[in-house]
């Protein structure tokens, strides 16, 4: 059978403008970080004494990953319920969450900081995990409902039929069959994660606390901006980005596959 190869062209010249579209800023970036004292840019970075390099990672890798399991199991749960189980309000619900999709988080940041204050959690990395794992949540039940819904519900009666309890048919049915989605949310909450800047910056307040976003905006405001710090920020901005670019980049099958699975339901 023979492939139509007539629009390959235009496709890979749409694809190959999109990748130099979002491949020029970390190109200029890396570049310019080299600039004037090369090497020597990184090396003040990682030995910069006002914030540890790695003690910024290291937080914000404990938020990043912490929220992204605790996201992840939260909607697995939810999305089996709200796919597989029948109760009274399941339409209702499941709308009310789907519509904290249209709320913004800046339109939420002062009760969300009364709350964290009244709570205990300011300056802790507590106070930023959970408001992350409720603004994630609902997309990522979303993705994984879809997935769900996708799964014939003759399997499950046959393993209710065996005698099986929900809770069993979760973890020995639904997960193993669903890793393409789960893998999906958990990369996909922990870039989001890694990436947050409002939510940190509303609870952090020490300086050995902050996550990499609240570091480079440190690193910027108290530099001179001579053309020697500016080849450092951008030093800074290569570093900072490579964990999330690395994660990105060893589990792009699962994204790709994640996304895909549940699009068509059979």
């Amino acid at each position: 059978m023979k492939k139509n190869w007539k629009g390959a062209p235009a496709a890979y010249f749409v694809l190959i403008l999109c990748g130099v579209i979002w491949l020029y800023p970390i190109g200029v970036a890396l570049v310019k970080s080299f600039h004037l004292n090369g090497f020597d840019n990184y090396k003040y970075v990682l030995t910069y004494e006002k914030i540890s390099y790695f003690r910024v990672v290291g937080n914000s890798m404990f938020i990043a990953i912490t929220t992204a399991v605790a996201v992840t199991l939260i909607t697995t749960l939810a999305a089996f319920a709200f796919s597989k189980m029948d109760f009274v309000g399941k339409k209702i619900i499941y709308g009310m969450i789907l519509a904290c999709l249209a709320v913004p988080v800046a339109a939420v940041t002062s009760p969300l900081f009364a709350a964290i204050k009244s709570l205990g959690f300011l300056d802790k990395h507590v106070g930023v995990i959970m408001p992350l794992i409720a603004f994630n949540a609902p997309m990522m039940l979303l993705m994984i409902k879809n997935y769900f819904d996708t799964i014939p519900d003759e399997l499950l009666e046959s393993a209710r039929m065996d005698g099986a309890s929900m809770m069993r048919i979760w973890y020995e049915f639904m997960i193993p069959l669903c890793v393409p989605i789960i893998a999906n949310v958990l990369v996909l909450t922990f870039i989001y994660s890694w990436n947050d800047y409002l939510v940190p910056l509303l609870v952090l307040r020490e300086q050995d606390n902050y996550t990499v976003t609240l570091a480079a905006q440190y690193f910027m405001s108290s530099t001179y901006q001579s053309p020697t710090d500016v080849a450092r920020i951008y030093a800074v901005m290569m570093l900072l980005t490579l964990p999330s670019i690395l994660v990105y980049l060893v589990s792009q099958k699962f994204l790709v596959s994640g996304i895909t699975a549940g699009s068509v339901k059979g």
